[in-house]
């Protein structure tokens, strides 16, 4: 950063990274059931953890690397 009172090189201030973490636009591509392991894909802007297993019921998780 060029300058020290926290803008970038182009003025836009702190913390208006354009990157693609685990939050805002996922990064999760399965959701598995960390109870029976039934693996569904993930449905873009909900998380796996809203999502209930379709055969045992449990919360699902979210798989962020194979």
């Amino acid at each position: 950063m060029p300058n020290l009172d926290g803008r970038g090189p182009v003025g836009q201030g702190r913390g208006l990274g354009r990157g693609q973490g685990r939050r805002g636009q996922g990064g999760s591509v399965d959701c598995v059931c960390p109870k029976c392991g039934h693996v569904s894909s993930h449905v873009r802007g909900t998380p796996c953890t809203q999502a209930i297993c379709p055969k045992c019921g449990n919360k699902m998780q979210g798989v962020f690397c194979r």
